[in-house]
């Protein structure tokens, strides 16, 4: 039952589903993170993100196409997995820069990670305060020994080689 489905997955026709799922779960769960429990991303953190929003783009552009019936599955299926190593290689840099074995952007440099506290009699005052975001070498959580900078490297690298080598139909 398991091997099928996962047989079934790993065809051309679900390659855009499994990206917009990947993708569109590691951004709720960095959201999750960030507005749920209060953990403030780092400029690298975002990068990443960023990359996943490329992915959700250009899968939802694949499934779109192929409704239409306009044959674009090769650039698109290589541009998601061109997209997927872009999220890899920012999330592995950030591991990188975790460790202290990579120097990281000079925004990364520096922050606190608070978030400034509002007056409700001025409540546009926090604006005129500087808003640093944590510094990219620390790392704020880790699950199984691992960051989230970790497991975005991790999740990336195995879907964008899953999308890959994905079987025609």
């Amino acid at each position: 039952m398991v091997r099928s489905t996962l047989q079934s997955l790993h065809r051309h026709r679900a390659a855009p589903l499994v990206a917009l799922l990947i993708s569109g779960g590691l951004l709720i769960g960095a959201w999750i993170f960030q507005y749920g429990f209060g953990y403030m991303p780092c400029t690298m953190c975002y990068w990443q993100r960023h990359a996943h929003k490329a992915v959700l783009g250009l899968a939802a552009a694949w499934l779109i196409l192929r409704a239409l019936g306009i044959k674009a599955e090769a650039l698109l299926r290589w541009a998601v997995v061109a997209a997927l190593l872009v999220s890899f290689g920012i999330a592995a840099w950030h591991v990188g820069v975790e460790f202290g074995w990579l120097e990281g952007p000079k925004t990364c440099a520096s922050g606190d990670g608070t978030i400034p506290t509002v007056n409700l009699d001025d409540p546009l005052a926090f604006l005129d305060s500087n808003i640093r975001p944590p510094a990219c070498s620390e790392a704020v959580w880790h699950f199984l020994g691992l960051s989230m900078a970790a497991w975005n490297a991790l999740i990336s690298l195995i879907s964008a080689g899953w999308i890959a080598t994905s079987k025609s139909s």
